[in-house]
């Protein structure tokens, strides 16, 4: 399905127009004026141009959604009230993270940098006639660098507080008439850091980050290109304090994947087909403990393997009617192992968080696309259907009960109308439904968290899948100096996978899956805007840029689930804010230095927080905690020192606010936590006022 673009180069002054764009939420391209929902582009120099080093820092400083941001290596996603998986499992969450247009394998963007990434691409709402299952709140797609998109030779070099270093280097360069190439590598390591004010040094905050990229690209005369990229990307040694302020737990989390890009025109059938192979490894290795809980190692170490194939032809059917059809085919293979060791000695063993598993996912879908009046409406409209067959694993430590073998399958659809009502004017309407399919762990698992030895979560073969449907209205106003976007969404999640419990004697509790009844309402109101002040003011040879990206979310009703949680806010969708808002003012003067002034807000967040307080600041394990808004400020500047000489650096954190997007209780000297529930630390906070600097050389 295709999608409204928003896409600004910050730096170089760029407006977007909409009759100049094309979008690529599919295997087809689209012009911007015919689209019919929302989207945003983070184009190569912002990204570029940021000192983020994963793309959670980056999407959060631009309040693309909410980032939990649990540890330097971790962070789940929510984005129109649909949440990924805390831990990152793609397959367990309902935000899908795609590069290059096909499944990542993850959806912990901590663990991805922004290193070798060319533009990234947001789809907000449900996408799952062009993505299938996960897609429901929304669709995150990293495109990744290339000889064709990426020219020349860049080095670059920073170091920063914290003991922080980073460097990258990376070369393009078209090889001959049909042969491109790229390889880049990066690498970066910070110590431990200082919270904000009146925090304290955050021990085990550490961690190291590496990746490497090579792209080999072919095209002919005739238009047919093939590409072939390679990559790795992860966080090592990456210090994990979680909802016990750990002081030595760390973790091991990265992917890789191979990719295989074919597209070749088909002019005897007047159409384009697109075409991808890819495979995809991803590994999180946790080496983690509890001492509180008794347990000085319980390491975890979860692999999932993928195997795919995507085939969409193309076919323009007449001057104003588009039509895709596509296939999808997906192997993959979940395995998971566990350790436990007690601080006195031997302790019993127990099954993983996840149930080992394979699944076989096949989907067709067709999307039809018909201009009308002159091209100036565009109607749309697309069908999906996916099979999914599920094969339970053996699993160490968990004897499988009831069936191994379980078969899914799953219809979406959506439709939507474009109207170019004047010149640089459009409005937009859309329909659009999605899924998440239960996995292996919530149909049939048996696991026990790390803090809670006592507790037991069983799997529930009688699970359907997650579903949502969401109606969405907006208007798109461009014009030479300035790019406004509002959209107004309605979405409606039913069916969601969450515990009830079904034994507690104080001692042991037992909860199980189930389909909470009831749905959760969401209803919003994002605000996408770009300005350039510079020719109104009449400065000349100068660029004064003025971004901001904005969402309210005035209705986030938690219906059905009163019986799980308690206190005032129980109906209240968690992990999501109220309102988030960031804007940007970058002034640049004629391409020889500028300075951007950067400011976040993070509305009120509803959490039932894994954290264990003390009845002054609960009154119940099940208390949805409410937290405050915050602002954070970040200041960044440029100098060119000569054509190919940069020298750039910041200072983040501005004012040295001491807050957490996600954590009740911060480190600021109060500890309302529970003595006995603490693994060396009290409260967690984000780093404080820090600086950094840097060099880059292009050649």
């Amino acid at each position: 399905m295709e999608h409204n673009l928003f896409s600004t180069n910050v730096f170089a002054g760029e407006i977007m127009y909409l009759d100049e764009m094309v979008v690529t939420g599919t295997q087809a391209s689209r012009a911007l004026r015919n689209v019919v929902s929302t989207m945003q582009i983070f184009d190569k120099e912002q990204i570029r141009q940021s000192p983020a080093a994963s793309i959670t820092d980056f999407l959060a400083e631009n309040a693309v959604a909410f980032f939990s941001q649990w540890s330097p290596g971790q962070t789940s996603i929510s984005l129109r009230g649909v949440r990924s998986d805390g831990q990152g499992r793609d397959f367990k969450g309902g935000v899908l993270v795609l590069i290059n247009g096909r499944r990542a394998g993850t959806a912990n963007l901590s663990k991805l940098s922004t290193n070798q990434v060319d533009r990234i691409e947001i789809i907000r709402g449900p996408a799952s006639v062009s993505y299938g299952s996960q897609a429901m709140g929304g669709v995150i797609n990293l495109i990744t660098r290339n000889g064709i998109n990426t020219r020349g030779g860049t080095v670059m070099a920073q170091g920063g507080s914290f003991d922080y270093m980073k460097g990258s280097a990376e070369y393009a360069d078209q090889l001959n008439d049909t042969l491109s190439g790229y390889v880049g590598v990066n690498g970066e390591s910070r110590d431990d850091y200082d919270g904000g004010d009146g925090s304290r040094k955050q021990v085990n905050t550490a961690y190291e980050r590496y990746g490497a990229l090579a792209s080999l690209g072919w095209e002919t005369v005739s238009g047919s290109c093939l590409d072939v990229t390679a990559r790795t990307d992860g966080v090592y040694d990456a210090g994990f304090r979680g909802s016990s302020y750990d002081i030595d737990n760390n973790e091991n989390r990265y992917n890789q994947s191979i990719d295989l890009q074919y597209q070749v025109n088909l002019p005897g059938l007047n159409a384009i087909l697109d075409s991808q192979a890819y495979v995809f490894k991803d590994v999180d290795n946790f080496r983690w403990g509890s001492e509180a809980s008794g347990y000085d190692i319980d390491n975890i170490r979860r692999e999932q393997k993928g195997y795919g194939l995507k085939i969409a032809p193309q076919f323009s059917l007449t001057d104003s009617t588009d039509f895709v059809l596509g296939f999808d085919a997906e192997y993959s293979e979940l395995r998971s192992d566990r350790y436990r060791y007690g601080i006195s000695g031997p302790k019993p063993q127990t099954a993983p968080y996840d149930m080992n598993q394979d699944s076989l996912v096949l989907a067709g879908y067709a999307e039809l696309n018909q201009r009308l009046l002159n091209e100036r409406m565009n109607l749309q409209a697309g069908i999906r259907y996916t099979h999914n067959d599920l094969s339970l694993v053996d699993t160490p430590y968990k004897t499988i009960g009831g069936d191994r073998d379980i078969t899914n399958s799953h219809f979406t659809y959506s439709t939507g109308i474009s109207c170019n009502l004047f010149d640089g004017v459009k409005i937009r309407a859309s329909y659009a439904t999605g899924f998440r399919a239960p996995t292996g762990s919530e149909l049939a698992g048996e696991y026990t968290p790390v803090l809670s030895p006592n507790s037991i979560t069983r799997g529930n073969q009688d699970l359907d899948p997650e579903t949502n449907q969401q109606f969405e209205a907006g208007i798109t106003y461009a014009s030479k100096n300035y790019f406004l976007d509002l959209a107004l969404f309605d979405n409606t999640i039913d069916g969601r996978i969450g515990k009830k419990t079904i034994f507690n004697d104080g001692v042991t509790k037992i909860s199980q899956y189930e389909n909470i009844s009831g749905d959760a309402k969401i209803q919003g109101l994002e605000l996408l805007a770009q300005y350039n002040f510079a020719p109104i003011l009449k400065m000349k040879d100068q660029n004064l840029m003025f971004l901001v990206n904005a969402s309210c979310n005035f209705t986030m009703e938690e219906n059905g689930k009163e019986s799980l949680d308690s206190g005032p806010h129980a109906d209240k969708i968690q992990r999501m804010p109220e309102y988030q808002g960031s804007a940007t003012i970058t002034y640049d003067w004629n391409q020889k230095w500028d300075i951007s002034f950067i400011s976040t807000l993070n509305g009120p967040m509803y959490y039932d927080t894994e954290e264990k307080l003390t009845s002054a600041a609960q009154n119940a394990g099940n208390y949805v905690h409410k937290k405050s808004t915050f602002a954070v400020f970040n200041l960044r500047g440029n100098y060119r020192l000569r054509y190919n000489i940069s020298l750039y650096g910041g200072i983040n954190n501005l004012f040295d606010k001491n807050y957490h997007p996600m954590f009740i209780q911060i480190d600021d000297g109060t500890c309302l936590v529970e003595p006995a529930k603490t693994n060396g630390g009290c409260g967690n906070s984000m780093p404080g006022r820090n600086f950094y600097a840097g060099m880059k050389i292009t050649f």
